[in-house]
């Protein structure tokens, strides 16, 4: 059942332009929808953005980039952000390097004291 914006605000206790924060960062553009000028989250998207909130680490932040090439090895594919800059490297199944090659991604942002490392959203999810 879809979630409204308001009624998350209002649950969490954040502001609206926490939330629109919070939306941008942390979900992908299938967990939430506009619909006759109203705000709504999936449920998938209200738990991460619950999560968020609770355990701001626990959710990674989401960026979309464009796939340029597959790399040596199949684990992994070289890609830039939306909104250009140099080539990274994201970690994605061995069976979709070929098949990501000029196609844009969501890729989760990993940060720990080794460095930052770019996940592809689908090694995410939990099925």
């Amino acid at each position: 059942m879809p979630v409204s914006f308001q009624s998350l605000c209002d649950e969490l206790n954040i502001t609206k332009f926490k939330l629109a924060k919070l939306r941008n960062e942390k979900l992908s553009a299938d967990q939430h929808y506009t619909e006759e000028g109203r705000k709504f989250f999936t449920d998938e998207g209200a738990e991460r953005i619950r999560l968020a909130v609770e355990v701001p680490m626990a959710v990674p932040k989401r960026v979309k980039m464009m796939v340029i090439r597959k790399a040596p090895n199949p684990h992994w594919v070289y890609a830039v952000l939306e909104t250009g800059g140099k080539l990274i490297p994201v970690v994605v199944r061995p069976r979709d390097s070929v098949r990501l090659v000029g196609k844009p991604i969501f890729a989760d942002v990993i940060a720990d004291a080794n460095g930052t490392t770019y996940r592809h959203e689908i090694l995410g999810r939990h099925s």
